[in-house]
């Protein structure tokens, strides 16, 4: 599996040609060093309820080893979610994505092969949902920048696209391996109506996140909490953050 890496000068050049591509609009992180979500205009990270609904997404996948165990205990726990692949991955495993759709869960665009600066960000794009076509015969609705990195200008040009900017409001910082019980901490402490919350199911080796998912599901639902799609969730929500 790939692992997704950057040097902190890697990410200081990344940083400097975002600002020269439009200016940073949304700097959030997966497989690096967070630094604090910046909430853009027109981007959509949350939805505006009161009801204890949320969203649980999935970057990275489909990943033939990791993939399979998350459906299969979202399947058992009876919960749907939004999973954002990449193009190359469906290409390596187009069962799984056929499995995803037919097993009601949504998929989402996260480019074809995580590229931080996205060079060829339209052609990513097209090239994802043309994959996930092939397998499935749905289209991709929203996109997820990879480490959740867009200009301004890159902005502009995936909504022209026909794709819906989803980013997270809620990180469970799995990227990390912190340990099981600190990646539910991290969701359980953070949570709240309308909150859409980033895992991963591939990238690298996901064994934390597989094992911390039941009791993540469990302990929301204790709290009341009710897990849809992120399209589901957007029905509750009229407007675009």
């Amino acid at each position: 599996m790939r692992i997704y890496v950057l040097s902190r000068r890697k990410l200081v050049l990344l940083f400097l040609f975002l600002l020269t591509t439009g200016g940073v609009l949304a700097i959030t992180q997966s497989s690096l060093t967070a630094p604090s979500l910046v909430r853009a205009p027109g981007t959509y990270y949350m939805a505006n309820t009161q009801e204890k609904t949320i969203a649980l997404t999935f970057d990275d996948g489909p990943d033939p080893i990791d993939t399979p165990d998350i459906l299969t205990i979202l399947k058992e726990k009876n919960v749907r979610a939004t999973f954002f692949v990449l193009g190359q991955a469906v290409q390596a495993n187009p069962h799984l994505v056929k499995r995803l759709v037919m097993e009601g869960h949504e998929i989402g665009n996260h480019s074809f092969n995580h590229d931080y600066q996205q060079r060829r960000l339209v052609e990513e794009i097209k090239q994802t949902d043309q994959e996930v076509f092939a397998s499935t015969g749905v289209h991709t609705y929203f996109y997820r920048p990879p480490g959740g990195f867009l200009s301004k200008n890159q902005l502009e040009t995936v909504k022209k696209n026909g794709h819906i900017v989803a980013l997270w409001s809620v990180d469970s910082k799995d990227w990390r391996n912190p340990g099981v019980k600190q990646i539910v901490d991290n969701v359980m402490k953070n949570v709240f109506p309308g909150a859409i919350i980033l895992l991963h199911d591939g990238g690298y080796q996901r064994t934390q996140t597989v094992k911390a998912l039941g009791p993540i599901i469990d302990a929301l639902r204790d709290r009341g909490y009710r897990m849809v799609t992120l399209s589901e969730l957007k029905m509750l929500d009229s407007e675009i953050k």
